[in-house]
């Protein structure tokens, strides 16, 4: 153990006086080291327990030491000291434990010592992809991509001067491949890991099956990687075993079939998550074997060394590149600014390098995670989980209480229980009136959205008896969170009882906390707004198999706390899409994501490979109605069913048509049904079966025509020939009505600022751009896009539009006669470009 340093004599005794101040009770201390490894400049900071100590370590500098006394004399370092050492020196922290008298000292851990950092060869990054470089050899189908080459150079360079790279790498450039040489190169080199968050499961799944294992093989490094998910991604093996032992209690026969095939896959599983189940579990009962913080008993779990979850952590803690996703990224810079801890393991091990891909869906993904959703479906899993027909945890909890022996203590748990019951029944009966009045408002709704006003408490729909039930909801919620943990303290009164229902009452623990998550969740929706940051707040009905009620509310701007929790945090942040930059650049997604000033900044565009004026054509027929005009509906949807059908004769199939409203797909996929489009080629549309199951269907097909909405404009990789066209129904500005769309809007003009200009021009370009990306995926691949949205050319920013788009040629011309160009163009020969856009 070392024991290099030494205390000062004026620190020893300033240490001595701060503990008799204390009574001889722990006190702890930040210090400094001079240039001999002498402990100088102490500082008391903190006073009581260890948890003073990490609270204290916030106020600490890199190469400074925590100290603190064990008043027992006894300075040998307890387990719990081991740990805070570890975490500490994550910090850049060392950690020493003194006596009272400041005699003896335990040098736990040093200080790490600065190191230079060693910078990344821009030319051996370069060289890595070139010609002649290991990844031509390892490649079978090798092609050489200067962009590539020069996107690698532009990530490298971020990781040696800092900052952010704000990098736009069109589809083909192999991006991927291109930042993760620099991130692995850099782990080797300085020992520092990379965090890499994607939006879509697909990508992660690309990075850690494919990129990563070829490049450990290419490089011949064996450097480490690991893909991270979600807690909720994974079974708990307690959990699922408790749940076996007491489902008769919890579940109904039904579902404990359901349980019983999760058990089966439990016992050949390699990594426990919910991707390698090969169905789809109830919620429910996916909600009781699920792993959860709330009730995770971490070392002292039975399962803590088996525990896929906890294997998965510790994976990534030895990891060099970190594969997550967005919404756990933004989990753990959430917990991370709560504890101010940026050098410790969170949600993620800690980082200072992070590449952010699919970042276009970066201001969504903050969005979604800083705001609430209480469903009505979500409100009910919460209360039945509990009590159900004399089902739930409640029961498995009693079924345990009565087998026990001690009848004064069983008999007041089971007195609570019986309290509990009807409170359980009075929350759900209020939160069904609660929502039935959000079902009054919604239904008569467009859209089946309500936007409440920050003056929606004098309405009359919230006074005539809204806000009553609201109030009950929220008492009741708050009276079975109450009631819950007085029988966890009833319980915990007794050790003999506690460590029987030890693995109850944690059960009941996490019961609570999602209830007061519910309770919480409704007061920011309904409540009177507070604090600075705007807020907007909505009412709204998902449509499905089954009709649910949410209400919501999100936060208007993201930038400024996007800015403060992650780009003013880390050394280097990475940016990358092929859909960053519009016709006038980077300054939307910059401004919106807080990529501003006084930030270090490098920005660039890396043109993919693709031939645009030889693999497509955009086809933009001129004599169909335009979207929004008095002869909009139902003109424009029987003509768009036309065109399908037109289309589909031409390419053969093929095909996806995109839509921006589930409205318009509806009544279009009616349209083509009746006129028995599935008499020649397969139809798949969204809504009718799961999205990847449809996609896959659509592929094996190789002639089908998809009706998608919003989740086919992006993320979805058809290369090859199973996707030949596709027409895209409408430019995709966000409906204006949206609730968050509005209050953004709201807030640019506000500001004296044009929110068209500004935002929803350029968020629908970006948007636009997703969609016509699904169509060209590889140098080989050919088809068309049918744009069926004459603005483009009649309206003065359709060269904004077209300017963001690869260059391609545009027809604009007649239906009848873009389809005969469309012919020509199937055919092989060569089409005519024939655009003409107003000024």
């Amino acid at each position: 153990m070392p024991d290099s340093l030494t205390l000062a004599a004026p620190a020893a005794q300033k240490i001595r006086a701060e503990i008799t101040r204390a009574k001889n009770n722990e006190v702890c201390f930040i210090a400094s080291l001079d240039e001999a490894g002498l402990i100088v400049d102490v500082r008391a900071v903190a006073r009581g327990h260890r948890a003073a100590v990490l609270a204290a370590a916030r106020d600490a500098q890199p190469g400074q030491v925590i100290l603190h006394n064990h008043p027992s004399g006894e300075i040998t370092p307890s387990d719990a000291d081991l740990d805070v050492a570890a975490r500490l020196y994550e910090a850049g922290l060392g950690f020493a434990i003194v006596d009272n008298a400041a005699s003896e000292l335990y040098v736990v851990l040093e200080p790490p010592r600065s190191r230079e950092l060693v910078p990344l060869d821009a030319g051996e990054i370069a060289g890595t992809l070139a010609p002649g470089g290991p990844i031509s050899f390892a490649h079978p189908a090798y092609e050489d991509r200067p962009m590539q080459r020069d996107l690698a150079v532009a990530v490298a360079r971020a990781y040696n001067d800092g900052g952010v790279a704000v990098l736009e790498a069109g589809t083909g450039t192999g991006k991927s491949v291109a930042y993760l040489i620099p991130a692995i190169k850099w782990a080797l080199q300085n020992r520092e890991r990379t965090i890499v968050s994607t939006n879509t499961i697909n990508l992660q799944e690309q990075l850690v099956r494919k990129d990563l294992p070829f490049l450990r093989s290419a490089l011949g490094e064996q450097f480490r990687f690991a893909l991270v998910k979600g807690r909720g991604n994974y079974i708990s093996i307690r959990r699922a075993k408790l749940a076996e032992q007491t489902q008769t209690v919890l579940f109904e026969e039904l579902q404990q079939n359901s349980l019983g095939a999760i058990l089966e896959w439990l016992q050949t599983t390699k990594d426990g998550s919910l991707q390698d189940l090969p169905f789809t579990p109830p919620p429910d009962i996916w909600d009781e074997v699920v792993s959860d913080g709330d009730v995770c008993l971490r070392a002292k779990c039975p399962h803590f060394e088996q525990c896929f979850y906890q294997q998965a952590r510790r994976d990534a803690a030895a990891a060099d590149v970190v594969v997550a996703n967005h919404s756990l990224l933004f989990s753990d810079l959430a917990v991370r600014r709560v504890a101010g801890n940026y050098s410790a393991p969170a949600v993620l091990p800690p980082y200072k390098r992070v590449i952010l891909d699919e970042a276009h869906n970066l201001e969504d993904a903050a969005t979604e995670h800083l705001g609430a959703t209480v469903t009505r479906r979500g409100v009910f899993r919460v209360l039945n989980r509990l009590d159900k027909r004399g089902k739930g945890l409640l029961a498995a909890f009693e079924s345990r209480l009565l087998a026990g022996q001690d009848d004064l203590l069983q008999g007041d748990a089971l007195r609570q229980i019986n309290t509990l019951r009807p409170a359980i029944e009075s929350a759900r009966q209020n939160a069904d009136t609660l929502f039935q009045f959000i079902d009054d408002l919604t239904i008569r709704a467009e859209d089946g959205v309500r936007r409440l006003s920050d003056d929606f408490a004098t309405s009359p729909e919230w006074l005539h008896g809204m806000d009553v039930s609201y109030e009950n909801v929220l008492t009741l919620l708050d009276e079975v969170a109450r009631k819950l943990g007085q029988l966890r303290d009833t319980v915990l009164v007794d050790r003999a009882w506690s460590d029987n229902l030890t693995e109850q009452l944690v059960e009941l623990h996490g019961a609570t906390a999602r209830v007061r998550a519910l309770a919480d969740g409704l007061r920011l929706i309904f409540g009177t707004p507070a604090g600075d940051v705007a807020i907007v707040r909505w009412l709204e009905r998902r449509a499905g198999r089954e009709v649910n009620l949410a209400a919501r509310a999100a936060p208007v701007e993201i930038a400024e706390a996007l800015r403060d929790a992650l780009f003013d945090k880390v050394q280097t942040a990475v940016l990358t899409s092929a859909t960053l930059a519009t016709r006038d650049g980077f300054a939307f997604v910059r401004r919106r994501l807080g990529v501003t000033g006084g930030l270090r900044v490098r920005e660039a565009v890396f043109a993919s490979p693709f031939d645009y004026q030889e693999q497509t054509v955009i086809v933009v027929p001129t004599d169909l109605p335009a979207p929004g005009s008095s002869e909009d509906h139902p003109h424009l949807h029987a003509r768009t069913a036309e065109i399908v059908l037109d289309f589909a004769e031409i390419s053969d199939g093929g095909l996806f048509v995109l839509f921006t409203s589930y409205r318009a797909l509806k009544t279009v996929a009616a349209m083509v049904r009746k006129a028995g489009i599935e008499r020649r080629w397969p139809l798949f549309v969204q809504g009718e079966g799961a999205r990847a199951t449809l996609l896959e269907s659509f592929v094996l097909s190789g002639r089908g025509v998809l009706l998608g909405v919003s989740s086919f404009w992006e993320g979805v990789d058809v290369p090859g020939d199973p996707l030949r066209g596709i027409i895209l129904t409408k430019l995709p500005f966000k409906v204006p009505t949206e609730p968050l769309t509005a209050a953004r809007v709201e807030a640019i003009e506000r500001d004296g600022g044009s929110s068209f200009m500004e935002y929803v021009l350029p968020h629908a370009a970006l948007r636009l751009k997703q969609g016509f990306g699904r169509l060209i995926r590889a140098t080989t691949d050919r088809g068309a896009v049918a744009l069926l949205d004459r603005r483009i050319l009649e309206k003065g920013y359709g060269r904004y539009f077209l300017g963001t788009l690869p260059p391609a040629p545009v027809i604009s011309a007649p239906w009848i006669e873009a389809s005969e160009q469309l012919l020509r163009f199937y055919g092989g020969q060569p089409v005519r470009s024939m655009t003409v856009v107003s000024s």
